[in-house]
């Protein structure tokens, strides 16, 4: 028993910040519909088993049914089946359910305690809400490209999709805090969403700096704004990140590198006579670094107290023993993929564990489950079943010519 078990989410989401947010209420036990249309194109690769493996991740413990929402028909199926939800989650253009009937106005005329979560990349009001918000677009015009990268260097991105998966973590979470508010009081209600608000949010204090002294952090690399020394460095065998963030530690870590007299030395002996010698001081610790070997230095480090780390690509994350110990990597099932491992989900619970044991379904797996679970009979499920293949049959001529 998850900790939604019970909760039934209608999901109309696309792309990455609306399916990270129902893949989460998956994991924790909610059913997710994922309402697809009948001709859903397969997309951009790579795929496992005909099936893209970006389905594979996202899609993860859901369900998928299939309906026309431009046919008036099977648009009325999905309000019958919006009576029964809890939740709605969309990630349109602002407007578009609207367009389809769809909105939150539309719902409540048939389930007044729905919990209604709309997602964009601007908000669904404001000068820019009908602008297009793609994760590379929100990265830029929220900031957060002005501050990654190497210092004197180009504006970079961050190396996943940062504005996407912070956005369906907001919205998740407040998907779960309106379910609260609904079982408190009876009342469902209405979110709104945004990725370039939930970007701003990562900017940590940068914006309360700005407004009390006006500055305007760049790009700084991997280095620390105060702290010195605090990145990567080069050793023997490969990179090591190295954190100091107090004078002690400091003091530590010369002993380690046998560097002593930098402690006493009046240009490194404080943080903020090493953050005004910074070039000095790393180019130090960098020349004493290159003696050691990563997995011996990373040891002694975190022995006397000084966090640092191995950089580690994918391959090395997947098979670490601390990722295998919190069973962070799991295997599931596809139909047509077969055997796939991807990561777990994070909430570990002591009562209600988050589960991740059903791959992501193919198009329309659970059709008749879910139509005959509103009271449609096997003959009208056949008829429409019928009717959605034609439509897919029309598609693939047309995608051939």
């Amino acid at each position: 028993m998850g900790i939604l078990t019970g909760i039934r989410v209608l999901d109309f989401t696309q792309f990455l910040s609306g399916p990270t947010c129902t893949m989460i209420l998956a994991d924790l036990g909610a059913e997710v519909i994922k309402v697809e249309r009948p001709d859903k194109s397969l997309a951009a690769g790579p795929y496992l088993g005909g099936e893209r493996t970006y389905d594979l991740s996202v899609m993860r413990g859901k369900k998928s049914i299939t309906l026309n929402l431009k046919d008036e028909k099977q648009k009325n199926i999905l309000l019958d089946l919006a009576k029964s939800a809890d939740v709605i989650v969309e990630n349109f253009k602002p407007g578009t359910m609207e367009r389809m009937g769809l909105a939150y106005e539309d719902i409540i005329k048939v389930n007044p305690q729905i919990c209604y979560t709309s997602i964009s990349g601007f908000g669904q009001y404001g000068p820019k809400s009908e602008k297009g918000g793609l994760d590379l677009v929100i990265q830029a015009e929220g900031g957060l490209m002005s501050v990654t990268g190497e210092e004197g260097g180009r504006p970079m991105k961050v190396g996943v999709s940062a504005a996407d998966l912070a956005t369906g973590l907001y919205a998740a979470l407040g998907t779960i805090a309106m379910i609260v508010h609904r079982d408190k009081t009876g009342e469902g209600q209405y979110l709104d969403v945004a990725m370039l608000d939930s970007v701003l949010t990562l900017l940590e204090n940068a914006v309360v700096n700005y407004f009390a002294n006006g500055t305007i952090p760049g790009r700084i690399g991997n280095r620390h704004r105060v702290n010195v020394p605090f990145q990567e460095f080069s050793a023997a065998d490969g990179d090591i990140l190295i954190t100091v963030n107090r004078d002690a530690a400091f003091a530590n870590l010369c002993k380690i590198l046998d560097c002593e007299f930098m402690v006493d030395d009046p240009k490194f002996a404080t943080s903020e006579a090493r953050r005004q010698n910074r070039e000095e001081c790393v180019q130090i610790i960098a020349d004493k670094v290159k003696q050691w070997k990563v997995d011996e230095l990373d040891k002694t480090l975190n022995d006397a107290g000084i966090p640092s780390a191995t950089i580690n690509t994918i391959d090395k994350v997947v098979n670490d023993p601390q990722i295998i110990a919190r069973n962070m990597v799991v295997e599931v099932d596809h139909p047509t993929a077969g055997k796939y491992r991807l990561p777990n989900s994070p909430f570990k619970f002591s009562k209600t564990p988050a589960v991740v044991e059903h791959g992501s379904p193919i198009l329309g797996a659970n059709n008749r489950e879910i139509f005959a679970g509103i009271g449609m009979t096997n003959e009208q499920i056949d008829e429409l079943l019928q009717e959605q293949a034609k439509v897919r049959k029309m598609f693939v001529e047309y995608a051939m010519k």
